[in-house]
């Protein structure tokens, strides 16, 4: 049986999905001997108990750190690591049987960016961490996104994390004040942009009238008690957990090299936070909210037209100028995301999600699939989500 210590920050919902994604793995398919660490309130320091251990007496660790040290002390024992604080995964300093769950930050600053144009912003910005590079990098594809989009002028408010939380609320105020407006507003993760609705409200600026904000981890507990609620971008951490537990049990029994555990983005959850359509032209506000109300039903462009007083040709050019897409690939961007969340959160049969969708039938439902993602509807689901983790919900005492 393989002794292995897992350590997340279960604080957050972060830690809690990688755990029970591990939890879903190893009790299972697996015979591990689990330890974890003590509570801070009985332990005092957590960073001083972990580093106290003789973690030779592993087989495995799974979980994350904040320091180069801790890892140089894994080195003879197979790693799984979450980096919280610093850029510890730089190629030249990978040691062998050591993996590192890396957020997709490309991806999920795409996906930023595509949620904003869609809601007919002309003013963004970005709102992070100095020295944390998956927030750099989230900045970067958010910027790079945009830009191709034609919009140049991202503005960015960086900040060292801080116990001062007035002093950075006061700055961050400053500059939301002189920020073109509306704006929107992605922040590097949920804590972040809970900072930037605080001094929002300090500073009696409207959310989402003439800021909106978008958070990232969907943590519902913070979503939620924020005001306004956060919209958020959703990870995969659970299934991320899975399949760092399956690849640790691989390492261990050394019939795996190294490699990177992605963790990807897979829904936004829109609050209030962002629950705006920032658009002037009326006809356009008029064809957005046809197609948002009737997405989940088998229309057409000739619908959407009939939703407002001009010509197709006359939309469909408004339509492009404004939202640098068509009105056909907006019913599909809209039609795929559900048709993705309900195959990776259902396990229900892909005829009855095709049904439910009103499609002629399941062959269309997977050719209209397929052709727009390079997919079958089967082929996704199985890559996405784990079939374990959809037949498990694992309980973790928390």
């Amino acid at each position: 049986m393989k002794k292995v210590l897992i350590v997340f920050d279960t604080s957050r919902l972060t830690g809690r999905d990688l755990l029970r994604g591990a939890e879903a793995y190893f009790s299972t398919f697996a015979q591990w001997e689990v330890y974890t660490l003590d509570p801070n309130y009985l332990s005092g320091d957590f960073a001083k108990e972990l580093e106290q251990l003789d973690l030779e007496t592993f087989d495995g660790f799974l979980g994350h750190t904040r320091t180069r040290e801790f890892i140089c002390c894994t080195e003879n024992i197979s790693t799984i690591l979450k980096d919280q604080k610093t850029d510890l995964y730089k190629p030249k300093e990978k040691m062998a049987g050591t993996s590192p769950i890396i957020t997709n930050s490309s991806q999920i600053g795409e996906t930023a960016a595509d949620y904003f144009i869609s809601r007919g912003f002309k003013h963004y910005a970005y709102c992070g961490f100095i020295n944390l590079p998956w927030s750099d990098r989230r900045y970067k594809s958010y910027s790079e996104a945009l830009s191709q989009k034609g919009f140049h002028d991202i503005q960015y408010y960086m900040h060292r994390p801080s116990r001062d939380k007035v002093s950075d609320q006061k700055n961050m105020a400053e500059w939301l004040n002189n920020l073109p407006k509306p704006i929107a507003i992605f922040a590097c993760n949920d804590d972040r942009a809970v900072y930037v609705l605080e001094a929002c409200k300090s500073s009696d600026i409207n959310v989402p009238e003439e800021v909106a904000v978008l958070g990232v981890d969907n943590d519902d507990l913070i979503c939620n008690l924020s005001s306004p609620p956060l919209s958020s971008i959703a990870l995969n951490f659970k299934n991320a957990g899975f399949q760092a537990a399956k690849h640790l049990d691989e390492l261990m029994m050394k019939t795996a090299e190294n490699t990177t555990i992605d963790v990807l983005a897979v829904e936004i959850f829109t609050r209030k936070s962002t629950d705006i359509v920032a658009i002037e032209d009326p006809e356009l506000a008029s064809a957005i909210g046809f197609i948002r109300a009737h997405f989940q039903e088998p229309i057409q462009v000739t619908d959407v037209v009939d939703a407002t007083t001009v010509s197709r040709r006359e939309l469909e050019y408004r339509f492009k100028f404004e939202f640098k897409k068509t009105v056909q690939e907006e019913i599909n961007r809209l039609r795929i995301e559900l048709i993705k969340k309900m195959l990776m959160t259902s396990r229900e049969p892909v005829y009855h999600i095709a049904n439910q969708l009103q499609f002629t039938d399941p062959e269309h439902f997977s050719r209209y699939f397929k052709n727009l993602t390079g997919m079958s509807p089967s082929v996704f689901r199985r890559s996405s989500v784990n079939a374990a983790i959809m037949r498990h919900e694992p309980f973790v005492k928390l």
